[in-house]
């Protein structure tokens, strides 16, 4: 049920003149099609299935006015889209936006330019179903079963309110007409009796009179959300303002879709409120009051630290640990979805967050502490040190972060992040002045600097392709090793920026020389140098990354290497959806999502890179 489809879909149908004029405003579109059984994927990344749906004039839910349009354009934003046209002596202009209460809302201003009193037509179209999303298995869990579809339509209200009701999914769709911020009374002129799989197609006649030189103002609502319950929502008028109000203070247009458009998509489409205390949070926190306005800043700020916290509150307490440690990948419910597997990079980062989180938001140190008095991170600690082995000191995994299986029993970057992780959770213990047998600051920085020895002293290889020393992927901890760089593997770039090398030391030329090397057609199997968008990708799907676009440019920025920096840019932003969002992997000669469109990575790395270091050619903001 992720709002970018529902967006895109009922706005296009406003579009279909313009995009088949000017198909380069919005040719970054992309579809994942996906079998009803959930286990049949196709690829779609020139966006054929949008275009096809906009072309045969089939017109998507929400109000829509009667008449010959013309002089048709439209611009998007990270969170509005704003289309304008003329229907005769009225000028028309159509904001879609997403707001914290009311979801999805859509606002039509009518201005009239007329001498005399216009009459305008308009339907509301409610071709609307709530159904769950057929998910793409690309792990060996398989197809997840969908429900059986069910969809209810109902008036609430006096007639003031609609819902389209799913009782299998224990969800809904609800929303209201506004005329001038007052509430319309929808009288039914047509109700089709349909099958119950397919969406309600239910539509609503009116009219509204305009005098000359005057405007009216038509709002449409569409809140997604839990239960079948129907509840009174506020008028919409205040959460439009300060929509339309919010102002981002970044230069660079595409830096501020890249930042916003992130910010706004894991706020919005990546939690999933399972419980009033608990999120469940799909895939930096920053100087937001350096962004946008002050009132903003603050609401931005008061969502973050709701997300984070209910999100800590469903991994510690409700993401379920069959075998101790957390699992690769869960269902909303907490159940994990696929078989037992250990990945060591997966314990860290609950730990980190929960650090992050601490730093942040000081005042919530006894939520903290809470957290922390329970077992989970004393378990998660017990079960890292019995895969720790007892000869090189080195930990295992069983799988890379890409989630590929290993040759060998030892992951570089996940050491580097077990390190950092450590040291961060032994500070966070200092600050708080807590310590347990188990959760004790001193033995924590112990454990840290003996991964620090360890990583170094059986990961630092020479490379026999380049016939340099440089750190290996992976090691058997006997002297194998294997050299591979992947676009997965931040940690790698974060050795200096986390301390785990100084630039005057000799690890520091040996973090370099792995680095150039992991960014260069020498990296035979994860860098994919042909093609104007060629670059570092992954084995786990192979082509370039934009998350690989983001290491090579945070990596030049590094080093001081402008002209590598300006190219990674051209290729981030060449990649870049309209909406400042990612895919996973993109076409190496256009620049063309070939896998995962609306991926949250990329962005969020990508997002905090710009923040760090500005737009090439550009001042820091």
């Amino acid at each position: 049920m992720g709002s970018i489809q529902t967006i895109t879909s009922s706005t296009l149908s406003l579009l279909s003149e313009q995009t088949i004029k000017s198909p380069n405003k919005h040719h970054k579109l992309k579809t994942l099609d996906i079998g009803l059984d959930g286990s049949t994927i196709s690829t779609n990344p020139f966006g054929d299935k949008l275009l096809d749906y906009v072309q045969s004039e089939e017109r998507g839910f929400g109000i829509h006015l009667e008449g010959a349009i013309s002089d048709l354009d439209f611009d998007v934003s990270a969170n509005n889209i704003i289309v304008t046209y003329s229907l005769g002596r009225l000028h028309v202009t159509t904001t879609i936006s997403v707001c914290k209460r009311q979801g999805v809302i859509q606002s039509t201003v009518l201005k009239s330019t007329a001498t005399q009193t216009i009459q305008v037509r308009y339907k509301l179209a409610l071709n609307i179903s709530v159904n769950r999303a057929s998910y793409g298995q690309l792990t060996e869990g398989g197809p997840i079963p969908i429900p059986p579809p069910r969809n209810e339509f109902q008036l609430f209200d006096g007639s003031r309110s609609w819902a389209v009701i799913n009782p299998n999914l224990d969800a809904m769709i609800q929303g209201s007409v506004f005329c001038d911020g007052l509430p319309v009374r929808l009288e039914p002129l047509k109700m089709e009796n349909i099958p119950l799989d397919l969406p309600a197609r239910t539509a609503f006649y009116g009219t509204v009179k305009i005098l000359p030189g005057m405007a009216h103002i038509l709002t449409s609502t569409y809140q997604l959300q839990p239960g079948t319950n129907f509840s009174e929502l506020p008028s919409p008028l205040t959460d439009i303002r300060l929509n339309l109000a919010e102002r981002w203070a970044v230069k660079n247009e595409n830096m501020k879709l890249i930042v916003k458009g992130n910010f706004s998509y894991i706020l919005g489409n990546c939690t999933i409120p399972v419980s009033k205390s608990a999120t469940c949070l799909i895939t930096d926190h920053v100087a937001i009051n350096q962004l946008t306005n002050e009132s903003a800043a603050q609401e931005y700020v008061s969502r973050i630290h709701s997300v984070v916290k209910t999100h800590l509150n469903w991994v510690f307490r409700i993401a379920q640990r069959p075998y101790g440690y957390w699992h690769r990948s869960y269902l909303a419910t907490g159940v994990p979805k696929d078989r037992s597997i250990f990945q060591l990079d997966q314990q860290c980062y609950p730990i980190l967050e929960l650090c992050d989180f601490l730093d942040h938001f000081p005042s919530d140190l006894d939520f903290v502490k809470s957290l922390l008095d329970e077992e989970t991170v004393a378990t998660i600690l017990s079960i890292l040190h019995d895969r720790q082995d007892p000869v090189t000191l080195l930990y295992s995994t069983e799988e890379t972060p890409g989630d590929d299986a290993v040759e060998h029993p030892f992951h570089f970057s996940s050491h580097i992040l077990l390190w950092h992780t450590f040291s961060r959770l032994a500070r966070t213990l200092s600050v708080l002045e807590y310590a347990s047998n188990v959760l004790n600051p001193d033995n924590l920085n112990q454990r840290a600097e003996q991964i620090r020895t360890a990583t170094l002293q059986h990961f630092v290889a020479l490379n026999p392709a380049t016939r340099t020393t440089m750190f290996a992927y992976l090691t058997d901890g006997a002297g194998t090793h294997t050299f591979y760089h992947d676009a997965n593997d931040l940690p790698t770039l974060f050795i200096p920026s986390w301390d785990f090398t100084s630039p005057s030391s000799p690890e520091y030329a040996v973090w370099t020389r792995t680095m150039k090397f992991g960014l260069s057609p020498a990296n035979t199997e994860g860098f994919f140098p042909k093609g104007p968008y060629g670059g570092l990708g992954s084995v786990h799907t192979r082509g370039p990354w934009p998350l690989g676009f983001a290491q090579e440019f945070m990596y030049a920025n590094l080093v001081g290497n402008r002209a590598a920096a300006n190219d990674a840019w051209r290729r981030i932003q060449g990649s870049m959806f309209m909406d400042g969002l990612f895919s996973e992997a993109v076409d190496a000669e256009t620049g063309e999502c070939t896998s995962k469109a609306w991926f949250s990575w990329p962005g969020s790395v990508i997002g905090s890179a710009l923040l760090k270091f500005g737009v090439p050619g550009e001042d820091d903001e």
